[in-house]
């Protein structure tokens, strides 16, 4: 049962594996233009490519009357779980003979729920990685059979971490299924008290706080990709116009090389205020210094350097974001 592209590189190891996927159960396509694949979800596409001799069914509610009989029917010994959009009934995971696997973003029990990587990017955590667990009730709640961890590039976003860990994933799933298979799977119980929460993301958080620390901000760039990135409203000082601007991503590593020198007076400004828009860059004030914004989308427009921003919209020092 999969729908998103978290999924893909799973299904791709178990069907060239030595284990047959029966079928794939995806969430139905709510809408679509004529002739547009733009919005067909990952799995979808890929039953045109690697999967399309895999029979697809798409109950509107898997965990119906309807939905847990054609379960019933398919008589699988493993229900596979991952990136689906739709919590299991216990009645549906009583279906198969061992049960349902789950891969989850995270080195449980931390992060449990639906934003389990970008909630980890948000909170700094440097060690990111994947649980495969068996189903519970309780959501991501299950003993875990396999995991696997790395270090991800200070520069990658939600995306790229999303992909790796998507691909980290997929082979210890497959290892799970042959642990399975041959009796030897040893499910390890989760330490419940060590668990937190990874809620779904809000479009309001995406708001960045100029007075946290620069790294704060940059985590939550890096987190909040593609969606709800990092936003701001542009206050000019001249005429205190708003003006809607999605912003990063930022450097503060080259904030001491003396080619971006600050104002002699930078620590007495407030958190947000633009300290410079000239060809030194564009600085805003934070926390505890100051970041450098690489990019700039003013709101209908696309993404642009920082400098041709500037050259072609009236920012200037003093100026506010908030």
């Amino acid at each position: 049962m999969a729908n998103g592209g978290f999924a893909l590189p799973t299904l791709k190891a178990i069907k060239e594996s030595r284990h047959e996927l029966a079928a794939l159960i995806a969430m139905p396509i709510r809408t679509k233009k004529k002739g547009d694949k733009a919005g067909i979800p990952p799995v979808r596409k890929a039953v045109e490519t690697f999967l399309s001799d895999t029979p697809l069914f798409d109950p509107e509610n898997v965990n119906s009357p309807e939905g847990v009989e054609l379960v019933r029917k398919l008589s699988a010994d493993v229900i596979f779980i991952c990136d689906y959009g739709k919590i299991l009934s216990k009645e549906v995971l009583t279906l198969s003979k061992y049960g349902g696997l789950n891969l989850h973003g995270s080195l449980l029990p931390k992060y449990r729920g639906a934003a389990p990587i970008n909630r980890s990017l948000q909170a700094g955590e440097r060690e990111l990685g994947v649980s495969v667990i068996f189903i519970e009730p309780q959501v991501d709640a299950g003993p875990v059979v396999k995991s696997a961890s790395y270090i991800p590039s200070l520069d990658d976003t939600a995306v790229e971490v999303e992909d790796r860990l998507a691909r980290l994933g997929a082979p210890r799933v497959v290892e799970a299924l042959d642990e399975i298979e041959e009796g030897t799977i040893k499910p390890l119980p989760q330490r419940h008290e060590q668990a937190t929460k990874a809620p779904k993301l809000r479009k309001e958080e995406g708001r960045i706080d100029w007075r946290k620390s620069s790294a704060e901000i940059i985590d939550q760039y890096r987190a909040f990709q593609p969606w709800p990135r990092a936003y701001v409203d542009w206050i000019s000082a001249s005429n205190s116009k708003e003006t809607r601007l999605i912003l990063g991503p930022f450097s503060l590593n080259d904030l001491h090389d003396g080619a971006h020198p600050l104002p002699d007076d930078f620590s007495s400004f407030e958190p947000g205020t633009v300290l410079s828009a000239s060809k030194d860059g564009l600085w805003v004030k934070t926390g505890d210094g100051a970041l450098r914004v690489v990019a700039v989308q003013p709101a209908g427009k696309k993404l642009q350097p920082a400098e041709a921003f500037i050259l072609g919209y009236p920012i200037k020092k003093g100026d506010v974001f908030k």
